[in-house]
């Protein structure tokens, strides 16, 4: 019957640390490898389920250098968001895994003394709360975590981590030194505060990434709303040409009789000019299409030598906002960095972005430039007055390119500036 009954209890271990394991990979993802999975997976296992009690403070302080260890080693993404993630959880599985052997304990001790089989299957009974703890965790709170990584800087992270801290703190200080029995109630609800200030911070960093995207989505529907004006601007003048077209024939077929070639020419090139519209089918995808007609105007009002080969009709896993935050934000700065070269005749822009049959984004802008760059480590600085307002471009792309787990190379010579993004889109 133990035998059994300890059998349970490693399947019900496994379980939990599977859902501990499936709410830290909402937020971080794990390395590529199937052993990597598998030593995460199990040293998760062991985070989410480590026994906390009053007075020892080896175990709490121990399991916080194996979560670090393992969130660090274990998994991708940039270092503030991994510790952003540990401060996250890290009070919060210590907190309630303190109540859960602490009140587990008093309860069962309050109705029996026996250390046998009874005691066997109270552990096995506890486990459940535990899986069902995390279960209801990744369940309503995994799709805020996934949706908030993505989205916030460092700034914000850092942030998220000082808040955090302030939680774990007074974990760390509850459980590290053993409180007498009158002050136990507060000891619980202190913990009690802890999870839930934890769990607030969740909802704040996610309405700070609802923030950033329903701004992203209103420049975008800006765009949008610019691109369909111009095409009904288009439109209108197309039908007025239309109307008066055989006038202009008539007009262009006197001066031809006459035998007035050049003047007929003329007549015909800025009858073309009229006629011309501005509106281009770059993609299917009505926003990002209006992102890239807007910025190919854009650079032709700018005197740019453009070319743009887009071919990104089936792309699936990329968001449309994320799409339009690599494009808006690499073209804004190659048109600005075009602008700065006085002679016209040696501004270029080159876009090319094409999704793959085996699944693959890849894209690549290069413009002629005369300024000089300037970083600061691996950020790009901007020669603009107002500094803190601007230089936020290739942060944003970055952003976007570290949460599909893209790569991102630039380069850049005197006399050029090239971006080449390559995301796996499935």
């Amino acid at each position: 019957m133990e035998t059994l009954i300890h059998f349970l209890s490693i399947i019900l271990y496994l379980i939990q640390g599977c859902f501990f394991y499936r709410s830290v990979c909402c937020a971080i993802r794990p390395l590529d490898s199937r052993p990597w999975k598998l030593l995460a997976w199990f040293l998760l296992s062991m985070t989410g389920s480590v026994r906390l009690f009053a007075g020892d403070p080896v175990n709490i302080i121990g399991m916080l250098g194996l979560f670090l260890a393992t969130v660090f080693f274990l998994f991708r993404g940039q270092w503030f968001v991994k510790l952003g993630i540990v401060m996250i959880f890290y009070p919060i599985v210590a907190a309630f895994n303190f109540l859960h052997n602490s009140l587990g304990a008093t309860i069962f001790f309050s109705f029996s003394d026996d250390m046998g089989i009874k005691n066997y299957l109270f552990s096995v009974l506890a486990q459940v709360f535990l899986i069902l703890f995390w279960y209801l965790f990744h369940r309503f709170m995994g799709e805020r975590l996934s949706r908030t990584c993505g989205m916030l800087d460092q700034r914000s992270w850092m942030l998220l981590t000082v808040i955090c801290l302030a939680s774990l703190t007074a974990v760390i200080s509850l459980i590290s030194f053993r409180l007498s029995s009158a002050v136990e109630s507060v000891v619980y609800l202190c913990m009690v505060a802890c999870i839930v200030t934890n769990f607030g911070t969740i909802c704040l960093a996610t309405r700070l990434a609802d923030t950033i995207l329903a701004d992203m989505e209103r420049r975008n529907l800006q765009l949008q709303k610019s691109y369909y004006e111009e095409l009904d601007q288009n439109q209108q003048q197309i039908r007025k040409i239309r109307h008066d077209m055989n006038n202009h024939l008539s007009v262009i077929e006197g001066l031809l009789k006459k035998g007035d070639i050049q003047n007929a020419l003329e007549y015909f090139e800025d009858l073309a000019g009229h006629v011309r519209t501005g509106t281009r089918r770059f993609c299917k995808d009505s926003i990002v299409n209006a992102v890239l007609n807007a910025k190919y105007t854009a650079a032709e009002d700018a005197a740019i030598d453009s070319f743009f080969h887009v071919d990104i009709d089936k792309i699936l896993g990329i968001d449309a906002v994320s799409l339009c935050t690599i494009f808006s934000n690499t073209l804004d700065n190659a048109i600005e960095a075009c602008l700065k070269i006085p002679e016209t005749e040696k501004r270029h822009l080159s876009l090319k972005a094409r999704y793959t049959d085996n699944g693959y984004f890849s894209y690549e802008i290069v413009n002629s430039k005369r300024n000089e760059v300037k970083k600061k480590k691996d950020a790009f600085l901007t020669d603009k007055e107002d500094a803190r307002s601007h230089g936020l471009g290739i942060v944003s792309v970055r952003d976007v390119v570290r949460r599909y787990d893209g790569t991102l190379d630039i380069t850049y010579t005197e006399d050029e500036f090239r971006i080449v993004i390559l995301i796996r889109a499935k």
